[in-house]
């Protein structure tokens, strides 16, 4: 890896790490392969993931979502596993009102209600600082920065 590289690395790790969440929880969903005719691949995995993000806050944060654009603060990161099957590492910011339960439930309700969901999902509350070297990991990934999906991260950096 170039030193420009190295440290352009080292920048969108202080990013992510710049990232408040008061209750994070991290959170793997897997996706299909297939839906149909469509193979998955990265803009289908962005697409779906942005009809999951928003039927998600539409679920917790109820209309608010919609009429005043209240978003969960999240950071969306897509791999590929060894057998070929796209996956998203996320932190979620849950909300000060609704409990890991039912924010777990929600989750699993809504990506199976996606195209590409897949029954493969796994959600832990307040991850350790290592959830943070996970997702960055290089390992499965082409490269680091086009892995997060921009498109549907919600971030406040402090």
């Amino acid at each position: 890896m170039s030193p420009a590289a190295r440290e352009a690395e080292f920048e969108l790790r202080r990013l992510v790490e710049s990232i408040h969440f008061e209750n994070p929880v991290a959170v793997t969903l897997t996706m299909k392969k297939r839906a149909g005719s469509q193979a998955a691949d990265s803009i289908v995995a962005s697409n779906n993931f942005r009809h999951f993000r928003n039927r998600l806050e539409h679920a917790i944060l109820g209309s608010a979502a919609k009429r005043h654009g209240r978003r969960l603060s999240m950071i969306a990161v897509l791999e590929m596993s060894a057998d070929h099957r796209l996956h998203y590492h996320c932190t979620i910011d849950r909300p000060y009102h609704c409990s890991f339960e039912r924010l777990s439930n929600t989750i699993r309700e809504q990506w199976q209600k996606t195209d590409f969901g897949y029954r493969q999902v796994d959600i832990q509350d307040q991850p350790d600082t290592g959830w943070t070297d996970y997702i960055l990991k290089q390992r499965q990934k082409g490269s680091l920065f086009d892995s997060i999906d921009w498109a549907n991260c919600q971030l406040i950096a402090e």
